[in-house]
């Protein structure tokens, strides 16, 4: 209905020339975006074409206000007159202009006048020259203009003020004082821009844990250079709980430490979440410490973690009896995705070194997870759940049962084109199942585990361990150094084209095993695939 009218509203300013279209020329005039704030800035595109006679014609463009009100663009600059921009200009036949940028408008704008918040049109068409006959259907390029409260806010440690404003030029000193001062909407979220620098009580004096709100990220300049650190003050270095719609990335995400009364006070050391699902993305979490999820705690959760190196934490039972789950990340009752990630390196009393999946379901897919350790599940241990544990690398991880992957109390995993070598358990150094639980088993490389597979079985896989199953094979893989890592493989690999599917059905066709980048075709090969440089 409204464009209806808009319609209406161009033809009536028009009125005063005949319309005798001849369908002979085109003209087309577009913008970048569909809205625009205060700051931003308008361009104004143009394409052309004449795929018959060549004539003489005339080009209007004009600016069509709410109100009703016309503007054209003449030679010497805009005008509440109708008068041509240029009034003779030969086209050719097949002539044909792309779509080329012609005009930029800061908004606001006083000439043309794009001030006000409301529907504004760009206009433009094409007369015989000398004439007021249109040669070709007008054309529109509507945008709307909305004056919100500021979408980027700004802190910094070193030069900030919490009296200034937010802005880029005077931003705030502390993380807490932005996310008290902001609302966002989801017509209007807010990204808080977190400048270089130490965030901590001893530098800046940050308070912790910072509290998150629906529709408000934090965006740090990059992981190395931004780092948060509660210096074991604080039971979370970030808090989530009831909220969604944002995003936290570029942080480094330090000195957590969830020794609590309370569950909720023992767990999520780095980030703690609860009824949340925010994307976690590019971040270094590392040094902290819980009784659950020492690094991430999701509760009735599906975040997106994603990008992020996860490294260094603790989950330990000092001060909760029976805890210490969950050393990198721990989730309960969640549904996360945690992809393209270096878990590495952490430490749990019990249950997931890496990883620990409780009551839950979880796509964990091309990840490196190596050198973690815990009782059960070095890398990852799943308990009265399922999880879809696709094409990653876990390496170096203990555990005593399980240093690799442990199933148990029920639970389902799916394992497809994994590389699992070199963990070290007392009962299954690659994959244990337990307690009722199961494993569909294809397409992996489960290699100097010492007992590669313990109470479960594998198919299509390449195994030291010589365990039986269809199309297992037990000859070396012959691993080699590539661009991405250590575990590619040589040419003349036995598991190169023996997998148990094609490589499109295994959703890798766009991947690699080889050091030269060549993607995988045909029979999928087993093992991790790496992504094309």
């Amino acid at each position: 209905m409204r464009t209806a009218v808009v319609v209406s509203i161009i033809l009536a300013a028009f009125a005063m020339l005949p319309m005798v279209v001849l369908a002979q020329p085109t003209v087309t005039i577009s913008t970048d975006d569909d809205t625009y704030q205060s700051g931003d800035t308008i361009e104004v595109s143009l394409s052309a074409q004449n795929f018959d006679d060549a004539m003489s014609v005339a080009v209007y463009i004009g600016l069509l206000g709410s109100d009703g009100d016309i503007y054209t663009l003449q030679f010497e600059g805009w005008s509440d007159r109708i008068e041509p921009w240029i009034p003779e200009i030969w086209v050719p036949c097949r002539f044909n202009m792309n779509c080329t940028a012609y005009w930029w408008f800061d908004v606001p704008c006083l000439m043309p006048p794009i001030v006000d918040e409301a529907l504004y049109h760009f206009v433009a068409g094409l007369t015989r020259s000398g004439t007021f006959e249109f040669v070709c259907d007008i054309s529109y390029a509507p945008f709307e203009v909305r004056y919100g409260p500021p979408t980027d806010c700004y802190v910094d440690a070193e030069d900030g003020d919490d009296s200034n404003d937010g802005s880029e030029g005077a931003p705030w000193q502390t993380i807490t004082h932005g996310l008290d001062s902001v609302t966002g909407t989801e017509d209007y979220p807010v990204t808080i821009h977190v400048g270089a620098g130490t965030y901590a009580e001893s530098t800046n004096g940050e308070t912790f844990p910072l509290s998150m709100e629906s529709w408000v990220s934090l965006s740090g300049e990059h992981r190395d250079t931004t780092v948060l650190d509660a210096e074991g003050q604080a039971y979370h270095v970030i808090s989530c709980e009831d909220v969604n719609n944002f995003t936290i990335e570029n942080l480094t995400i330090s000195g957590g430490k969830a020794e609590g009364p309370s569950n909720s006070d023992q767990s999520g050391g780095g980030i703690a979440c609860s009824f949340s699902s925010p994307t976690i993305s590019n971040n270094r979490i590392t040094g902290n410490l819980a009784a659950y999820g020492a690094g991430i705690y999701c509760w009735e959760s599906s975040p997106t973690i994603s990008n992020n190196k996860i490294t260094a934490n603790r989950a330990r039972d000092d001060w909760a009896y029976l805890a210490g789950y969950g050393g990198g990340i721990y989730y309960r009752n969640s549904s996360p995705i945690i992809a393209n990630n270096r878990i590495s390196g952490n430490w749990a009393t019990y249950y997931g070194g890496g990883i620990d999946c409780t009551s839950s379901s979880a796509a964990i897919s091309n990840n490196r997870i190596s050198w973690n350790t815990a009782d059960s599940g070095g890398g990852i241990c799943c308990k009265d759940g399922s999880a879809a544990i696709l094409n990653n690398t876990f390496i170096g991880n203990r555990a005593t049962v399980g240093a690799g992957i442990c199933s148990c109390n029920n639970s389902s995993l799916d394992i497809e084109s994994n590389t699992i070598v070199w963990n070290m358990a007392r009962d299954g150094g690659g994959i244990v199942c337990k307690e009722d639980s199961s494993a569909a088993i294809i397409d992996c490389i489960i290699w100097g585990n010492g007992d590669d597979l313990f109470n479960c079985s594998a198919s299509y896989c390449c195994i030291q361990d010589s365990d039986s199953g269809t199309g297992n094979i037990s000859d070396y893989p012959m691993f080699g150094i590539g661009p991405l890592g250590d575990y590619y493989l040589d040419p003349d690999s036995p598991c190169i084209d023996t997998g148990s599917q094609s490589a499109s059905a295994a959703g890798l066709s766009n991947r690699t095993t080889q050091a030269d980048g060549t993607p995988d075709t045909g029979t999928v090969d087993m093992g991790f695939h790496y992504p094309i440089p």
